[in-house]
């Protein structure tokens, strides 16, 4: 039921053993295997900083080079812009002056039959005339 001294040493040395042949190497390798985890993970850590700085960088070139663009590009739309209004005034331009001169027509062969007088008709062929010149 008791052990005596000698078996107590006994057993402490059997688990001195086992410490030392067994446990020790074994600590010893995931001591190792914990040190390169660190160094990897200190070189993941440095790329993803490295990632974000080329990131960060990117993106105010990015940005710059779209402030630079629209930059350029501003003066060529602005014209566009003037060149398109310009064509809707001169159409618009174009139609009063086709109806101007329709009503001119209107009148003058209207006042021609209404009155019979051949210098309503003549003045309304040199307003065709008039009109097709210009």
């Amino acid at each position: 039921m008791y052990k005596t001294l000698e078996e107590h040493e006994v057993q402490l040395q059997q688990h001195g053993e086992v410490i030392h042949q067994d446990i020790l190497p074994r600590l010893e390798i995931l001591e190792k295997e914990h040190l390169v985890f660190k160094q990897e993970m200190t070189s993941i850590k440095s790329d993803l900083m490295g990632v974000q700085k080329g990131q960060k960088d990117l993106e105010v070139t990015v940005m710059k080079d779209g402030k630079e663009t629209r930059e350029l590009l501003k003066p060529f739309a602005d014209h566009v812009l003037k060149q398109v209004e310009y064509e809707a005034e001169t159409e618009r331009e174009i139609q009063i002056k086709k109806l101007d001169l329709k009503g001119k027509v209107t009148v003058a062969i209207y006042g021609a039959i209404g009155s019979g007088g051949i210098a309503t008709i003549i003045l309304g062929i040199l307003a065709l005339f008039k009109a097709f010149l210009k």
